[in-house]
């Protein structure tokens, strides 16, 4: 081979290689030329989460298949030219979803979990001439048409459930008529302890001038063991195991005369160690560990408090009836969401979103978290929904997924995607349910139907 073939075959090759250089490299970066609109753009993809993981996923007219399940129920599909896809989902025996979904050049757009739910769910009869179920995560507490409590077919003492203590090993009920509360062991036979009985019995040994009756008690956050009681004069800590009693101090000179002077307390709400509380003016929180009492907000007549389950929020209504979230741990705390008419409101299980149902039977969903892009949402931007007449009791309760919504109306029961971008995926559970129970520790759903329980059948 002459010196000049020689060259020419260098130069040739050098020019191949860069040709190849300037292909290669920007293809292996993701980029495509588009030809519908004839330019050079980066690729995209979409992460989604899907159960059942063998349901049927399809972009556009393009059927995707799952690979392998070393990401679980998540499937990521790449290589797509940034735009607007329809995603649908559908498997036999169950009811289909679709969205449509923005594709961003190279960024993956994620999608919440995904979750189909059967086109007719199977249901197992549970009791009959109930009208009444507290499921817990190891027992059911059942209320039949004559008022009784049943655990395990056993009659227990009180007529209302208050509320599961202990890790749902022991139920806090009421007898309404005497206005008296009891702690049942369910392990022990379903013995009872009269925690008035207790309650007065301490105050006479510590002689406590409080003659009010309790008004209301709530489960303490960690300690097993004691409950948080309240009177028209005072706030208390009752050990019901040690009998014990201490007297909540509340940031004034714990005497009960200044509780008296002050009008009474409002016990709203408790969360992981704190205890949340209203007077007249202003709501108070008091931490159980330093034993310290903070003032929160000076407003008058608040009601309604909840607490996001990470403890971060408070949501409360104001004398105006607007619903204002505080976050109490940051310096500019107070927000308002401009919400009046407010019947009902719940965070989700994330602590990521609030729920509010109006009283014109609007169901909206605030996005105060992180995660408003799952949803193609901004911070503290919206869903809303107007779907019909919903249940006075019970008309909203999350999922354990923070991503749908059970909504109830007088007779129907359906499972509400909180992405009001179209099309709205609205499915059905149940089309006679006249109560619901869902239990997120186990993922059952009770029904009650003509005074008869049915319990869900997973799949």
């Amino acid at each position: 081979m002459t010196l000049k073939i020689r060259r020419l075959t260098f130069y040739f090759l050098s020019i191949v290689f860069i040709i190849l250089a300037f292909v290669i490299i920007p293809y292996s970066n993701g980029w495509r030329f588009d030809i519908k609109t004839f330019n050079f753009v980066k690729l995209g993809g979409i992460y989604l989460e899907v159960e059942p993981i063998e349901s049927q996923i399809k972009i556009d007219d393009l059927s995707i298949q799952r690979m392998s399940n070393f990401m679980k129920s998540g499937i990521l599909i790449t290589n797509l030219f940034p735009k607007k896809y329809n995603i649908s989902v559908k498997k036999e025996g169950y009811q289909s979803w679709s969205r449509n979904v923005i594709v961003k050049p190279s960024l993956v757009t994620q999608i919440h979990p995904i979750i189909l739910l059967p086109q007719l769910y199977e249901k197992e009869i549970l009791a009959e001439d109930i009208i009444n179920v507290f499921p817990g995560k190891n027992y059911l507490i059942l209320k039949n048409k004559y008022g009784i409590l049943k655990i395990n077919d056993k009659i227990i003492k009180g007529e209302e459930f208050v509320a599961w203590i202990n890790n749902d090993k022991l139920a806090l009920t009421l007898n309404k008529i005497t206005n008296t509360y009891f702690v049942i062991d369910v392990d022990q036979k379903n013995t009872a302890l009269n925690i008035n009985l207790i309650f007065e019995n301490l105050k006479y040994q510590k002689s406590i001038n409080d003659i009010c009756k309790i008004n209301k008690i709530l489960k303490h956050p960690f300690d097993k063991n004691k409950l948080i009681i309240s009177t028209d004069q005072a706030l208390y800590s009752l050990d019901f195991n040690r009998f014990s009693l201490e007297i909540i101090k509340n940031g004034q000179p714990a005497r009960t005369t200044d509780v008296v002077q002050s009008g009474g307390y409002n016990l709203l709400g408790i969360s992981n160690k704190e205890i949340f509380f209203a007077d007249r003016n202003n709501l108070y929180s008091y931490d159980l560990y330093k034993k310290e009492t903070i003032s929160i907000l000076q407003q008058k007549n608040l009601s309604g408090l909840e607490i996001s389950p990470d403890n971060k929020f408070i949501a409360i209504i104001d004398n105006n009836d607007k619903l204002l979230l505080i976050d109490y741990q940051n310096p500019v705390p107070l927000r308002k969401l401009e919400e009046s008419n407010v019947s009902y409101f719940k965070f989700s299980p994330d602590s990521k979103k609030i729920s509010i149902v109006n009283n014109d039977n609007t169901i909206k969903v605030f996005f105060i978290g992180d995660d408003y892009e799952l949803f193609n949402k901004k911070l503290f931007s919206l869903s809303s929904f107007k779907i019909g007449l919903l249940d006075n009791l019970l008309p909203i309760t999350w999922h354990s997924s923070s991503s749908y919504l059970f909504v109830k109306y007088p007779i129907s029961l359906y499972f509400l995607e909180i992405n009001d971008n179209l099309p709205i995926n609205l499915q059905l559970v149940d089309a006679s349910a006249e109560k619901y129970f869902y239990n997120s520790d186990t993922e059952d759903i009770y029904l009650l139907e003509q005074q008869k329980l049915y319990k869900t059948l997973n799949e």
